[in-house]
């Protein structure tokens, strides 16, 4: 369904077109400049209008945009956010890619190849999967996860940053749970929620029968860890706080669960 066509928005080359509820692609075949910012906005706000609040701005056919227009972009894909939607952008020339990067806008945005992959990442937007898996107590198990879990969410096109400090996190706690579990202990867990909006990681392993003696000093240890010559992993608690939004333990009298939430930045 075209929602509008160029004339419209008095801009040559601007038409709109949804083909589902909720969603619209917005394609230019024109610089997009400071003459461009008002009808750009225009059809925008009627997108909104028509509770299509998440767009794709196609840009296939634009070899120009200056920085007015980016902040632009910018501030439409806020007022989006705000009311529950987005704003994504595909199909950019190399060319354009590397002068939007010069001006900071791939720390804002991903370059989607074309409307459909930015269409499909919308439709994860606001699902949920999660992944559940009981590993051996082996090392090599540790890379196995740390390798599954980054490949996820590569293809989910999540930032190599935040990639990079789930891997982090995901090492720690794996080896942490070989580190410290029971002796007669075979298995540790790990669980993976994913969303659009963030990312929690929970590692679970057994300590045997513990008394509440043993458990609170296990609660300290990890509140305030001692980095000293006898420390296993001592150094990787505190990091796991500073990449992570938040950081909880959980002890029962056999089993230790850490749960680690990493928000997603937009």
């Amino acid at each position: 369904m075209i929602l509008t066509d160029k004339a419209d928005f008095l801009l040559k080359g601007l038409t709109v077109y949804s083909s589902e509820p909720g969603l619209a692609v917005i394609s230019v075949a024109s610089p997009l400049d400071i003459p461009a910012i008002v009808p750009f906005k225009a059809a925008v706000d009627r997108c909104i209008e028509k509770n299509n609040l998440f767009i794709v701005v196609n840009l296939e056919n634009v070899n120009f945009m200056d920085s007015p227009f980016v902040g632009t972009l910018m501030g439409c894909r806020k007022t989006l956010q705000q009311k529950g939607g987005d704003l994504a952008i595909c199909a950019a020339s190399q060319f354009l890619q590397d002068r939007l990067s010069i001006m900071g806008l791939d720390r804002v945005f991903h370059f989607y190849s074309s409307p459909q992959s930015a269409i499909s990442d919308f439709h994860f937007l606001g699902s949920k999967e999660q992944f559940s898996l009981v590993l051996p107590l082996q090392r090599n198990c540790v890379t196995l996860l740390r390798r599954f879990i980054c490949s996820v969410l590569t293809k989910k096109g999540f930032k190599s940053k935040l990639i990079f400090h789930i891997e982090t996190i995901v090492d720690e706690l794996a080896n942490n749970a070989i580190d410290y579990s029971d002796s007669n202990s075979r298995t540790f867990s790990a669980n993976l929620t994913i969303s659009r909006k963030k990312i929690v990681l929970i590692v679970k392993n057994s300590r045997g029968k513990m008394d509440k003696a043993a458990i609170n000093l296990l609660f300290d240890k990890y509140k305030n860890p001692v980095i000293n010559a006898e420390s296993v992993r001592g150094r990787g608690i505190p990091l796991v706080k500073m990449l992570s939004n938040s950081a909880n333990l959980d002890v029962s009298q056999t089993d230790v669960i850490v749960q680690v939430t990493k928000i997603v930045e937009v």
